[in-house]
């Protein structure tokens, strides 16, 4: 099974979470929300923040804000503030990584799945997941008879 890091886990949902309060809240109102340690939620932030993604305010009536319109910002983009692109193998992106890459047979596969999944988190916007609606409805037919 593939695994999507926790951090990215955590950064959607703290997203999620502000957009749905649409307010600056603090890491312990996120977490007692989230159920996430506010240290852990500090982590997690700092990327979002660097990547404009988030506004955090210092003191003692600081907090987070989100930094963009949920109907203008989309989970692609999202990821990659948090550095992650979501290639599904080091050599999607970097032939040099392996030194088969040049006749490997099975890296288009990896490189077409690759695209797949940043097409499909481009066309999804955080709006989307916060009023769960748009692709969302389409992509759960294609999940029904899957195992847990």
């Amino acid at each position: 099974m593939l695994k999507v890091p926790t951090n990215i886990r955590y950064g959607v949902r703290m997203l999620i979470t502000l957009a749905k309060n649409n307010r600056q809240m603090n890491t312990n109102e996120l977490s007692r929300e989230m159920g996430v340690s506010p240290l852990y939620l500090r982590q997690v932030a700092l990327p979002l923040e660097k990547g404009g993604v988030i506004r955090g305010t210092k003191g003692a009536k600081g907090g987070y804000t989100l930094n963009v319109n949920p109907s203008e910002i989309d989970l692609y983009t999202i990821f990659k503030a948090m550095k992650e692109d979501f290639a599904l193998l080091e050599c999607v992106n970097c032939s040099d990584a392996c030194d088969r890459s040049a006749t490997c047979a099975s890296r288009e596969l990896w490189k077409a799945l690759s695209l797949s999944l940043r097409k499909s988190l481009k066309a999804l916007t955080l709006k989307q997941l916060v009023e769960n609606r748009g692709s969302l409805d389409e992509m759960e037919d294609d999940l029904k008879g899957l195992p847990c």
